[in-house]
């Protein structure tokens, strides 16, 4: 992240409320990386949902009673309507990821805030559920980008942890990267449902008995 985005990010968090600009939750007490016990933490999951990996992750959620936060990309969740329904049903939140996930920087302000509000049409018609939580592609916004969001009542939703899953060649990594991992209340944890790796993640956060314990995993629409 280059450092004029950490900057804005930290200016949006100081004087702009959580239900307009998310980056972590409430209660984070990330200072020197320090373990915080009864920590609150949100797993979220982007670029799905993916019919060969997805059904799979939602597997193991259910199994270790982990709830969690899918930004979906608009035609997926057109193609996949079923998994969607999955998603919902088992009681996860949902974002919207836009609808094509096009290259930030190729997309103009005009196309990306139509392509939020057609998959926030379509994620609300699935779901019979308001849908305002937003994730753009890669986090990357425009200050015009950013203000059409808000005029929309949208929730900008980014992230504080980033394991890059995405990178990740082996299950092995996915399993150190969840062992080494000291959730911090408030953190937001951004992984992929279109990878393998994820689920090898949970499953890690899962079975981590000096973890497990101490940590609840919830919705981001519970902190917004």
């Amino acid at each position: 992240m280059s450092f004029v985005r950490q900057a804005i990010r930290v200016s949006c968090r100081a004087v702009v409320p959580r239900r307009m600009f998310l980056t972590e939750g409430p209660s984070s007490t990330r200072q020197g990386g320090s373990h915080h016990h009864g920590a609150e933490i949100a797993l979220t999951f982007d670029d799905g949902p993916d019919p060969e990996t997805t059904p799979g992750l939602l597997e193991l959620l259910e199994k270790w009673h982990i709830s969690a936060t899918f930004f979906l990309i608009g035609e997926k969740a057109a193609r996949y309507r079923d998994i969607v329904y999955q998603i919902v049903a088992a009681g996860h939140g949902l974002g919207n990821h836009s609808y094509t996930h096009s290259e930030p920087n190729q997309t103009s302000t005009t196309r990306f805030l139509d392509e939020i509000r057609k998959t926030r049409d379509l994620l609300e018609e699935i779901s019979n559920q308001p849908c305002t939580l937003v994730r753009p592609p890669k986090g990357t916004l425009t200050t015009g980008k950013q203000l059409g969001l808000w005029k929309q009542r949208m929730t900008i939703a980014l992230w504080n942890t980033d394991p890059r899953d995405y990178q990740m060649r082996s299950q092995q990594q996915a399993a150190e990267w969840g062992a080494a991992y000291q959730p911090c209340g408030g953190d937001i944890v951004l992984l992929h449902d279109n990878h393998p790796w994820a689920s090898h993640i949970v499953q890690a956060l899962a079975t981590n008995s000096d973890q497990a314990s101490h940590v609840t995993y919830v919705r981001l629409s519970e902190w917004v």
